[in-house]
């Protein structure tokens, strides 16, 4: 298809010229305009791939006629020429949106190559624009599937375990003789079947636990923890499955050990993956020792603000092509070494989501032969105020929001009486107050327990931000609390994004400022 051009000049000879060079030996069609304004009405009416225009006209000049153009017609390309031109006029018309600057006397084989130059890269640059909007849906559609199958998967894991649980409980029954005497043989099938029964109980469990990490709905309770007993436990309990392969369990902790904010049952959780890990891939007679330091990042003995534990083993160690994968679901490293171990591929992907909503870091150094060594942070409870549970939801939503180019918006929302205070029976109340005001299945409400504050996080826009704020406070008005003889004052903090503000910081702190006014 031949490419559409307009000549936009105030003198006929010239206008003339240009018509029949650009269409005899460029093939182009062309179409002529004697002044800016009159090419202003010719562009609103049909589209050109390429206005070609001269600088000095009576009334609008070329250089506001590429201004108008690049806002009203973006998609179409302009290109100035002129006899009295600058440098200063050629730079200034390519900062208006020109794609090229020709002088007078025109050259028409110059001409005519640097018009098709620039209307190569246009087609280049729609080229290109068409497989980045299709890449885009085909991510928006992955990214929906993926959400799908969470949700599957999520689904039919809590599903599959209470029937599990039944087969299970009558395997143990029969095994037990409750049901009458078994031989030898069958007590060897059902044991068969319950070591099975308890593999798929695992791997279940390894799914949920998964798909609610993914999903910010893992249940943590921070608190205070010394880390030293907690190692030292975890070593102790997995010492017998050691021993089987003549293993050496090693705890070195530095006395100086500052405490941790953390939730421990996910810490055990974690250290119970690892020495696992390192159990299975490290062979007989092998050593695993386990440490646990301040990390200094100012370089003067200081702990910083985190503790590193690691777990290190003299086990065969990972191949260097698969350390970036290691923490991906499902990964595991193919080799006979290493697939002679069962596994779903899970248990590191577990084990990074559970450091991580501790606000902690998960990483590996290995080298094969020799093994590899897994180490993870936690923040140090001294000094340690902010909620990690509530920035770790709130990273994993802002970054989805990001990723899916969809709105978030963010309610912090406090209750106190007229003393200023509040007690758990009340802010359980607003808990489900606030639960009945939200839309989706997907948003999300937690407690900031250090301030006593609910924090919501839905899928909404300034005007849905708006509509969900009223609600709560009709809500609340309607159905008072139960129980509660002072008068209770609520405050709502909203800040969406992004139409208000452009970074997950930016959201938190206006929120904030909200809620404080």
């Amino acid at each position: 298809m031949e490419s559409r051009i307009l000549v936009v000049d105030d003198e006929k000879e010239i206008r003339g010229f240009l018509s029949r060079a650009l269409t005899r030996m460029g093939g182009f069609q062309v179409e002529l305009a004697e002044s800016a304004e009159g090419a202003l009405q010719k562009i609103e009416k049909e589209p050109f791939d390429l206005v070609l225009t001269d600088l000095k006209m009576p009334k609008m000049d070329g250089l506001q006629l590429i201004s108008e153009i690049a806002k009203s017609k973006p998609e179409t390309l302009t290109m100035m020429m002129t006899g009295h031109g600058t440098i200063d006029s050629a730079l200034e018309a390519m900062k208006r949106g020109a794609s090229d600057y020709l002088m007078k006397p025109l050259n028409l084989d110059e001409l005519i190559v640097r018009i098709r130059k620039v209307l190569d890269e246009k087609q280049r640059f729609v080229r290109l624009r068409d497989f980045a909007d299709r890449l885009e849906k085909a991510n928006q559609e992955l990214r929906r599937i993926d959400g799908m199958k969470s949700e599957f998967v999520s689904v039919a894991s809590h599903e599959l375990r209470t029937p599990l649980a039944a087969i299970k409980n009558a395997v143990q029954l029969v095994l037990k003789g409750t049901a009458g005497k078994i031989n030898e043989n069958q007590e060897k099938f059902l044991s068969m079947a319950e070591r099975n029964i308890n593999r798929l109980t695992n791997i279940l469990n390894d799914l949920l636990n998964l798909s609610r990490i993914e999903s910010g709905k893992i249940e943590l309770k921070f608190e205070n923890i010394e880390l030293k007993g907690i190692i030292e436990l975890m070593a102790s309990s997995l010492r017998p499955h050691a021993d089987g392969k003549s293993i050496k369990i090693d705890v070195e902790i530095n006395e100086q050990l500052p405490g941790v904010y953390g939730d421990s049952e996910k810490i055990e959780q974690i250290l119970t993956n690892l020495i696992g890990n390192a159990i299975k891939f490290t062979p007989e007679g092998g050593r695993i020792l386990m440490t646990a330091q301040p990390l200094t990042h100012d370089g003067k003995g200081g702990h910083g603000d985190r503790v590193a534990v690691s777990v290190k083993d003299t086990g065969i160690g990972i191949p260097p092509e698969h350390l970036d994968a290691i923490f991906e679901k499902f990964h595991q490293v193919e080799g006979s070494l290493q697939r002679s171990v069962s596994g779903t591929g899970l248990g590191l992907a577990i084990t990074k989501g559970l450091v991580e909503a501790q606000q902690g870091k998960i990483w590996v150094e290995s080298e094969v032969g020799k093994g590899s060594t897994f180490t993870f942070t936690l923040p140090i409870s001294e000094g340690e105020r902010r909620d990690p549970h509530f920035r770790f939801i709130l990273d994993k939503e802002f970054q989805r929001a990001q990723e899916n180019d969809a709105p978030l918006a963010l309610f912090l929302i406090q209750v106190s009486d007229e003393r200023g205070e509040v007690g758990e029976a009340v802010l359980g109340q607003l808990e489900e107050k606030i639960k009945n005001c939200l839309c989706r299945k997907s948003d999300i409400l937690l407690r900031r327990e250090k301030e006593k504050i609910l924090a919501a996080l839905c899928e909404a826009s300034l005007e849905g931000a708006q509509i969900i704020r009223q609600r709560i406070e009709e809500g609340i008005q309607k159905r008072p609390f139960e129980g509660e003889e002072a008068d209770v004052v609520i405050k709502v903090g909203t800040a969406t994004y992004p139409e208000e503000v452009a970074s997950k910081a930016e959201l938190f702190r206006l929120a904030q400022e909200r809620l404080g006014g």
